[in-house]
């Protein structure tokens, strides 16, 4: 085809320019694949693997053929500013854009573009580095996410750690120098680029939440690192509206953010204990919770309201809450009452507890998985420990625990110097000597032995069941510590003849009788 491409180029020159002007927006070279797509397309235009293959003057239409990896074909029609390619990539690929370059070489100088373009990016970013305010702040994370991240819906659930740890580290890149200003910065761009990413993270199917899930515990802690740090430094007057801004992110990130809703409180909740301690500015959060008209729907208000209300003390408003509590309720405040103990609230811990205790029971045995129980019950008596419940409400609270609670229910029985409750808690849930230690055996052998020594012939007999030397070996080591609280509680007849009616009784098991002449049972 004898074309002049030059006089193409001349004839259409403002949509070259148009067009070159509309990559320098769409692509950046802080991202690494639009840097690569400008290299290779440069490449395919200066080594002559673009051809124009047809040219209507009436129709305004180009079609260009590029000897890539496969010929493929590019049509410009210039109407109606339309850019068509036979590659599967959408908007800007290598092809339109070597077409353009060949083009544009006619016009103005590619090389001079290519400068150009690398440094008007960099200039952006320094320029966004330079200038501290928080919306700058803002804008240089929202560049880097663009750059990298916005086109892509889903993110791919193997590269989600490794692609953020890319544009945090372009983040990075432009720390302030000042060290009384470098933990905020991480801490602010941080959540601000989390909080970019979470639209990102829907998973297609359950097989890639593990992956989401492990890279959010990962940032999490990183964040919480982040306000540590940041909390621990002296906070400058200038820093005020860099905390403000991040109230409004952090808001945001928890109330307008949606899935893995535990996840966002966690991080929010770490916020708000650790950083924003003033009381003006937790009672305006609070009444914006109250007026957002707009709240995801995983998020559970009510349960963010009351914890506002824990740390704002407002006792009147929080006992109102209560009243509604119910089973269904019962992680929620759970987690409530965990919140007031780690900020030493007793008053707002004692509330909860106590209006937790009479939906304990059927929570536990009805509601609760029977897989949970037993770390639900250890957490409640833990809580219930520095609330200090009266002999009834503890009633209430270890009879709704059942076999689940018996070590707590244990060391209350014996507190209470309940010594003979303590064994026929013992003697109803049978357990080994080495769990009967962890409930306080050696204070209810210090302090009244002779109720040990039922208990401690069921756990021979329960070993001497078993018809081995081994568990004969573990009788007699019952046996000696039984011995030693016949001792103590003054029965050495009874004792003695304790052991000559065992020998008597179980005489031809050899075995046995051999163990108990090693033991020297009698006192």
């Amino acid at each position: 085809m004898n074309t002049n491409i030059s006089d193409i180029a001349k004839r259409y020159e403002d949509f070259i320019r148009n067009q070159m002007a509309q990559i320098s927006l769409d692509l950046h070279t802080t991202n690494s694949e639009d840097d690569e797509l400008v290299r290779r397309a440069a490449f395919l235009a200066r080594h002559n693997y673009v051809k124009i293959t047809t040219y209507s003057e009436e129709r305004n239409v180009i079609s260009f053929v590029v000897q890539d990896a496969t010929p493929t074909n590019v049509t410009f029609q210039i109407n109606s500013d339309s850019l068509t390619c036979d590659c599967p990539k959408e908007h800007w690929c290598r092809h339109k854009l070597a077409a353009l370059f060949v083009l544009y070489q006619y016009i103005d100088s590619l090389s001079t573009w290519l400068e150009g373009f690398r440094a008007k990016k960099s200039a952006q970013m320094n320029l966004l580095k330079d200038e501290r305010s928080p919306e700058a702040w803002l804008r240089l994370v929202q560049n880097v996410y663009k750059s990298n991240l916005y086109s892509q819906p889903v993110m791919n659930p193997y590269l989600v750690e490794s692609i953020f740890a890319d544009m945090q580290r372009q983040i990075f890149q432009h720390t302030p120098l000042e060290r009384e200003w470098q933990s905020l910065y991480k801490l602010f761009t941080h959540i601000a680029l989390l909080s970019h990413t979470w639209k990102h993270l829907h998973p297609t199917n359950e097989s890639y939440k593990t992956y989401y899930n492990n890279f959010i515990e990962h940032e999490a802690e990183k964040v919480k690192d982040f306000i540590r740090l940041t909390s621990s430094k002296p906070r400058l007057f200038a820093t005020d509206p860099f905390y403000d801004t991040l109230q409004k992110i952090v808001n945001y990130f928890l109330l307008h953010q949606k899935g893995y809703f535990e996840q966002r409180l966690y991080i929010y909740t770490f916020f708000w204990e650790s950083m924003f301690n003033e009381k003006s500015r937790r009672e305006t959060e609070l009444a914006l919770i109250k007026n957002d008209r707009h709240i995801a729907d995983d998020v559970k208000v009510e349960s963010i309201e009351s914890m506002f209300l824990i740390m704002l003390k407002k006792y009147d408003q929080l006992e109102q809450k209560l009243i509604d509590l119910n089973e269904a309720d019962m992680l929620i405040w759970m987690d409530l009452a965990r919140f007031a103990d780690r900020n030493e609230d007793d008053q707002a811990l004692s509330m909860i507890v106590r209006a937790m205790l009479p939906y304990l029971n059927s929570f536990i045995n009805s509601w609760l998985s029977t897989r949970y129980r037993s770390a639900f019950v250890n957490a409640f008596n833990k809580l219930c420990s520095k609330v200090h419940l009266n002999d009834e409400e503890a009633e209430v609270l270890f009879s709704a625990s059942g076999m689940y609670g018996m070590q707590p229910y244990s060391l209350f029985l014996i507190e209470r110097g309940r010594f003979t409750e303590w064994t026929a808690l013992h003697h109803r849930f049978p357990s080994s000597l080495a769990y009967l230690e962890l409930c306080g055996l050696k204070t209810v052998l210090e302090e009244k032995p002779e109720v040990l020594l039922p208990l401690y012939h069921a756990l021979a007999m329960n070993e001497l069941n078993q018809k081995s030397r081994q568990h004969y070996k573990q009788a007699v080591r019952v046996w000696k510590k039984m011995k030693a609280a016949a001792k103590k509680s003054g029965k050495t007849e009874f004792w003695n003849d304790y052991v000559d009616q065992t020998r008597q009784q179980y005489k031809r098991l050899r075995a046995l009788q051999e163990e108990i002449e090693k033991g020297n049972l009698k006192l």
